[in-house]
């Protein structure tokens, strides 16, 4: 896979990024045809992009080794990426599959909070208002259970959390020139020591390799490949041209896309006019914020943040 070069223009970037998150609505299907459990299927995948990448960076010309400061800095991420993940299926496995996307649909009320603050510019009062409509939209896609499970609730907002965390900080990253395999490969690799802490306290969750079953193998290869390295390399070219209030919202329309897969796939649950109504409010929010930040900004809005992302 050869990473992007040169910096997308905006509707391209929009168009990447939309592949890309077709990529992660798979996910969920993957996750349904691999029968190990959360902690392991997590740590797999990660620990596959690690190797990958650890062979990919040297092939491209790239050496492994990076500078303690900048390197500690793509650990952070990493361990962000880590906590994210364990709390999102956490919260799957507590309360619900509902209750863990619902609540993951706030990740683009927390980057409209969070953003602003990394790349010093004043917090955009629509967009706060955009990813409180957003979560509406998501909650139309579900039949949220009403007395869901408070700890899967709250697994599911720090997931959101740290998505929001991770997310902001890759897009400031993304700016620098640093080839997106050596960054990842860097950040993967601490998220793979944050899951494997979990083993040290669920030690009966750990499944070896060679119990693993062929299709399982076949999955997560896939898993690893298709809708981690592929998508994570190329998100950080895509923001390189995006902000990541952007990219957090499209992000949601990953429900929509899974659900879709899953109807057709499986034949589970048809969709009702609830979901399209729903995915309906989740496209037209994200059409529109590209709209709006497609239009030359305000010489006043520009003084503080970074010019290039829309």
């Amino acid at each position: 896979m050869r990473a992007l070069t040169s910096k997308l223009s905006r509707r391209s970037a929009h168009v990447l990024l939309h592949g890309i998150v077709l990529l992660w609505g798979c996910t969920a299907i993957l996750g349904k045809q691999i029968s190990i459990a959360t902690i392991p299927l997590v740590w797999y995948r990660v620990a596959l992009v690690v190797i990958v990448l650890a062979g990919l960076v040297p092939l491209r010309g790239h050496a492994l080794r990076l500078p303690w400061q900048r390197a500690r800095g793509y650990f952070v991420v990493g361990v962000f990426i880590g906590i994210h993940w364990l709390c999102f299926y956490g919260s799957v496995k507590v309360a619900g599959v509902a209750t863990g996307v619902l609540t993951l649909s706030t990740i683009t009320f927390f980057t409209a909070l969070i953003e602003p603050l990394l790349f010093k510019r004043r917090v955009d009062v629509r967009e706060l208002v955009i990813g409180a409509v957003v979560v509406g939209g998501a909650a139309l896609l579900l039949k949220v259970e009403v007395h869901a499970a408070p700890l899967g609730i709250m697994l599911g907002l720090a997931a959101s959390l740290f998505a929001a965390c991770f997310g902001v900080m890759n897009g400031r990253l993304a700016q620098r020139d640093e080839p997106p395999e050596r960054l990842m490969l860097y950040e993967l690799a601490a998220a793979t020591a944050t899951v494997t802490v979990c083993f040290a306290f669920v030690p009966s969750e750990f499944v070896a390799p060679w119990h693993l079953s062929l299709a399982d193998i076949g999955w997560l290869v896939v898993l690893a490949m298709m809708c981690t390295v592929v998508p994570q390399v190329l998100i950080l070219n895509v923001l390189r041209t995006l902000s990541p209030f952007t990219v957090a919202l499209a992000t949601n329309l990953e429900s929509v896309y899974s659900l879709i897969l899953a109807a057709i796939l499986f034949h589970d649950e048809p969709l009702t006019a609830r979901f399209y109504l729903g995915a309906g409010v989740l496209f037209a929010l994200v059409g529109l914020n590209a709209v709006r930040k497609a239009r030359p900004r305000p010489v006043a809005d520009e003084r503080a943040g970074p010019g290039p992302l829309a």
